[in-house]
């Protein structure tokens, strides 16, 4: 699916820009940081930080949604008034207080026992890392020496795990993500987003798998103006093309849609 690029459509941005109370919600990964070799390597775009920083004072809420714990999603985007909204919504850190009150209800330990056993099971496998965050649970492989082999494995090892009905898995680039059955996903970030901050127009940007939830979830966000843009790689999700109006080619871009925005505020 070709979608417009979103900085070719300023009207669209000035009707966000332009709301009463209009929101601004990104994912990290990929969106606003380019993908890095290690979780822990990824840092934001010094554009789309510089953007970020002006927009704080024109939006009812800037929010960087991610399957980052939100600790280490705030101390990644290091900028006090965005809101960090951390695994898929479970969580938030709000002027530097972390906030559990959207917590999942339980099946952090059924988490946290199923990846254990994926890492027993794989452990012989060069290049993967075990990320524990807490609620959810992350596997890299993006460091293996043949990250399509290294997939078959985990996939295999996941079809092992014992009380797997308790558990929901999602692949992402070059990731593995487990989450308890009852948590929230980033559709559920965004409608709180709307709710928690009466907002009347919500722009959000993503470009994996996880954002496909969210993207989804806009049209039905009844009562204000929406849009959604997918930021565009050579393994972008097809469905999340599908569910975006705009696109923007790669993170750099991101920078300048916000810059774009922000110029256009009311």
């Amino acid at each position: 699916m070709n979608l417009p690029d979103i900085l070719a459509h300023p009207a669209a941005l000035r009707r966000i820009a332009q709301a009463q109370r209009p929101g601004l919600a990104l994912d990290f990964d990929g969106t606003i940081s380019e993908i890095a070799p290690t979780s822990d390597a990824a840092v934001i775009h010094p554009r789309c930080a510089a953007a970020l920083r002006r927009a704080v004072d024109g939006f009812a809420v800037v929010a960087v949604v991610s399957g980052r714990g939100a600790r280490d999603l705030a101390r990644k985007v290091n900028i006090p008034d965005v809101v960090c909204v951390g695994n898929h919504g479970a969580e938030r850190v709000i002027g530097g207080v972390y906030d559990e009150s959207a917590r999942a209800d339980g099946g952090a330990d059924t988490v946290a026992d199923a990846l254990a056993f994926i890492e027993r099971a794989t452990s012989h496998i060069g290049g993967l890392v075990y990320e524990n965050k807490g609620i959810s649970a992350t596997i890299h492989y993006r460091a293996a020496a043949d990250p399509q082999s290294a997939r078959r494995a985990l996939t295999r090892a996941l079809a092992a795990v014992p009380n797997a009905d308790g558990v929901q898995s999602f692949w992402g680039k070059m990731i593995l993500e487990l989450r308890p059955i009852r948590s929230p996903n980033k559709g559920d970030a965004l409608a709180a987003l709307v709710a928690d901050y009466r907002l009347d127009a919500l722009l959000f940007a993503g470009d994996d798998t996880t954002d496909i939830d969210a993207m989804r979830r806009l049209p039905a966000l009844a009562g204000i103006t929406t849009l959604g843009v997918t930021v565009i790689s050579e393994d972008a999700p097809p469905a999340l093309l599908d569910a975006a109006d705009y696109a923007a080619n790669g993170v750099g871009a991101v920078g300048d849609m916000l810059d774009s925005l922000i110029k256009r505020m009311a």
